[in-house]
């Protein structure tokens, strides 16, 4: 009997159904609102590799021919005028009947060699504090809570905010 079998690959358009529904369950592991989820299948079909690089964790049992999308790592690419360039590590997630069997750290590995490749100085995340599974995974990897060492917060704007800002008519008009 063969064993099962996992493979880690870039995502491509027949990948969007299985990312869409790897995030909506990322999505409930991490208390999302269901109003808040407004990403379609078409969006992500749209955006990937122009707004977004993607891999998927593939697991294809013993016992099977069919291949299942199990995990995925979703990421962007940004610039700080400080570091340079900087991958942004936006989901990974691995399905709960899955994790400790090294797909997340295969994931992000794969993850951190493109993104040297890419000329990338760095990979920055955000981990709900409440995440102690997470947050003790990242930590063996050695990883930083920059938030902390940085002395900085991130914030945001979004979706009333968001929209009232994009309507607001600036003082100094943009040639």
């Amino acid at each position: 009997m063969t064993e099962p079998k996992y493979t880690i690959r870039r995502a491509e358009q027949r990948h969007m159904p299985d990312i869409y529904r790897l995030s909506r369950d990322f999505a409930k592991f991490q208390h999302l609102p269901e109003e808040m989820l407004i990403v379609t299948i078409k969006d992500l079909e749209d955006n990937l590799s122009s707004w977004f690089q993607c891999l998927v964790l593939e697991y294809k049992a013993a016992d099977s021919d069919t291949v299942e999308v199990i995990g995925y790592a979703l990421w962007t690419y940004t610039f700080d005028s400080s570091f340079g360039r900087v991958a942004s590590l936006n989901d990974l997630y691995v399905t709960s009947g899955h994790r400790g069997c090294g797909g997340g750290l295969s994931l992000i590995t794969h993850l951190t060699k493109i993104c040297d490749q890419q000329g990338c100085v760095g990979l920055t995340w955000l981990v709900h504090r409440w995440n102690k599974q997470a947050i003790t995974f990242y930590s063996k990897l050695n990883a930083i809570n920059v938030s902390e060492i940085y002395e900085v917060q991130q914030m945001g704007l979004m979706e009333d905010d968001f929209d009232k800002l994009v309507n607001a008519t600036p003082k100094v008009g943009l040639m």
